[in-house]
C-alpha cells in the first residue's frame, strides 16, 4: 500500500505536503498528501473541509514558510526557487474576514481614545481633545456625555463596568487627573448628563494611560512624568488629597466654562518609578498581580504589583509608543516611533531583544488591540491615518539584522473613511468590530462580513 493519500489522479504536476495546524479543534490525522500544484486556497480549503468532514463548509486560509498563500502552489514554488519533488510544510487557519466599511460618526473635536462595551448592549465610550467624553450607540446617538470637568484634552479612557441599571468609567489627560463617573442608563431619547464622584491626584504630567483589573477592582495609571500610580475604586482604601496648583493655561479655560462640580480627591495606593522617560502606555497582564509598562526610554518592564518592584527590564531598540498582550502565546506586541511592531517572549532572556518585527506601517504605531476571535489575531493603529491587521503566525525568516531572523507584513490595511487624518485609537469587539478613532473627529466602524478573496485590502478603493 502507498505511504501517501492521492487525492486527484495525477494528470498534472504533483507534490506532497504535510498539513498541520495550532487549532485542537480542527486537526486532522498526521498524513503524507499528494496534491496538483495547480491547487490555490480554494481548493486546499474543499480539501481540508473533506478530511474533517465538516457539515457546514469553513473558509481557510494556508501559511507555508509563515506566509499566507496568495497564489497557487506552482506559483509559489516558482517564486520561492523550490521543486515540488520536495514534500512542502503547509499550515491550515481559519480565515480571517476582509474588514469591510460599516459607518463613522462625527464628532465635535479630534477623539483621542476608544473602549467598547459589549454588556447588555454594545455601546461606544470616547475621549476628545475638548475635554469631554461621551457613549454613543451602534445608530451613532449619543447616549451620555460627560459635564466640563477636564480643563484639557482627555487622553485615555475605560470602561469599569456597564450593565442595564448602572455604569461607570475613567477619563484622564493632559491636566494630569483622573476622573470616575457613573450614571444610569435610559431609554429617553434625550443625552445623560454625566458628573464624576472622585478625582484621582498624582501625577505631574500628562496622564497617558490606564488600564483597569476587574478582579482587583484596582486600575493603573501611566505618565509622561515618568512614573506609574495604582489605584482602587473603592475611595475608602486611598488617602484623601488636596487639589493640584491650577496652572495658568488651567485658570484661563476654567473663566470661560462653568465651575466643575465637586468630587472626592483621592492618592494613590502606590507610585512606581522604574522609567527614565514619559511612559506611553501600563497594561494589566493576565495575572492581576502583575503588569507591563512602555516608555519613551525603549523599554518593556514587568511590575510586581504586590511588591511595586520592577521583576525585569528588556531594553529595544526605538521608543515605544503601545502595547498588547497576546496571553495563551506568552507573547507581548509593543508598537513603536520607528513605525514597526515588535513581538517579545517575557519568559526569554532579557538579551533577546525581539523574536520578530512586523512592518507596514508608515509613522508611530500608538494604539494595539487583541482580535476578539483569534488568540493570534491582533490591530494597530497609527499616525500614518490607517489601522492594519496582523497575525503573529505569518512570520518568516529574514536577513534582516533586526527581530531575530523574523519578520512579517500585515494582512488588511484599513484607511479612514474621510480620506486623511491621524489614528489615535482602537478597539475591536466580536459584537461591534473593529473601530478607530483619530483626527478627522470620526468614530470608525470596520467589520469583518462575507467572504472574499484573501488578498490585502485597501480601504480607501
Amino acid at each position: 500500500m502507498s505511504s501517501t493519500m492521492d487525492v486527484d489522479p495525477p494528470t498534472t504536476q504533483m507534490i506532497q505536503i504535510n498539513l498541520s495546524t495550532r487549532d485542537p479543534t480542527l486537526s486532522i490525522p498526521l498524513q503524507p498528501l499528494r496534491i496538483p500544484t495547480n491547487l490555490k486556497r480554494y481548493g486546499l480549503s474543499t480539501l481540508v473541509n473533506h478530511l474533517l468532514d465538516t457539515p457546514k463548509p469553513i473558509p481557510f486560509d494556508f501559511l507555508v514558510d509563515g506566509q499566507y498563500l496568495r497564489t497557487s502552489i506552482d506559483e509559489y514554488l516558482t517564486l520561492a526557487g523550490l521543486s515540488s519533488e520536495k514534500p512542502l510544510d503547509v499550515e491550515y487557519v481559519r480565515s480571517q474576514l476582509p474588514p469591510t466599511y460599516v459607518g463613522s460618526f462625527e464628532q465635535d473635536d479630534w477623539i483621542s481614545s476608544v473602549d467598547i462595551s459589549s454588556s447588555p448592549s454594545p455601546t461606544i465610550l470616547t475621549g476628545s481633545f475638548n475635554g469631554t467624553a461621551q457613549i454613543t450607540s451602534l445608530s451613532g446617538e449619543i447616549l451620555a456625555k460627560t459635564v466640563p470637568m477636564h480643563t484639557q484634552s482627555i487622553k485615555c479612557t475605560t470602561w469599569i463596568s456597564h450593565s442595564s441599571t448602572e455604569a461607570s468609567f475613567l477619563t484622564a489627560g493632559l491636566d494630569r487627573t483622573i476622573n470616575l463617573w457613573s450614571y444610569t442608563p435610559s431609554q429617553s431619547p434625550d443625552t445623560q448628563p454625566v458628573t464624576p464622584s472622585t478625582t484621582y491626584i498624582s501625577h505631574k504630567s500628562t496622564i497617558t494611560s490606564l488600564s483597569y483589573s476587574p478582579s482587583t477592582s484596582q486600575f493603573l495609571s501611566s505618565s509622561s512624568d515618568h512614573t506609574i500610580a495604582l489605584w482602587s475604586t473603592d475611595s475608602s482604601l486611598l488617602p484623601t488629597v488636596s487639589t493640584p496648583q491650577s496652572t495658568a493655561f488651567t485658570r484661563k479655560r476654567r473663566r470661560t466654562t462653568s465651575k466643575p462640580p465637586a468630587t472626592i480627591k483621592k492618592g494613590p495606593l502606590a507610585v512606581l518609578t522604574p522609567h527614565a522617560a514619559p511612559v506611553s502606555q501600563v497594561l494589566h497582564s493576565n495575572d492581576p498581580t502583575a503588569a507591563y509598562s512602555i516608555s519613551w526610554d525603549k523599554s518593556i518592564i514587568t511590575h510586581d504589583l504586590i511588591t511595586s518592584q520592577p521583576v525585569s527590564t528588556r531594553t529595544t531598540n526605538h521608543p515605544l509608543l503601545s502595547v498588547t498582550t497576546l496571553p495563551t502565546l506568552s507573547l507581548l506586541a509593543a508598537g513603536s516611533s520607528a513605525r514597526h511592531i515588535t513581538l517579545h517572549d517575557p519568559r526569554e532572556s532579557s538579551k533577546t531583544i525581539y523574536t520578530a518585527v512586523l512592518r507596514g506601517h508608515a509613522n508611530g504605531v500608538v494604539s494595539l488591540v487583541n482580535s476578539p476571535e483569534s488568540e493570534y489575531v491582533f490591530a494597530s493603529g497609527s499616525h500614518d491615518g490607517t489601522v492594519r491587521i496582523w497575525d503573529v503566525r505569518s512570520v518568516s525568516s529574514s536577513d534582516g539584522d533586526e527581530g531575530e531572523g523574523k519578520s512579517g507584513s500585515s494582512l488588511f490595511v484599513i484607511k479612514r473613511e474621510s480620506g486623511s487624518g491621524k489614528v489615535f485609537g482602537v478597539d475591536w469587539s466580536k459584537d461591534v468590530g473593529l473601530v478607530s478613532v483619530g483626527e478627522d473627529k470620526k468614530i470608525q466602524v470596520n467589520r469583518g462580513e462575507g467572504m472574499a478573496d484573501m488578498e490585502v485590502m485597501d480601504q480607501s478603493k
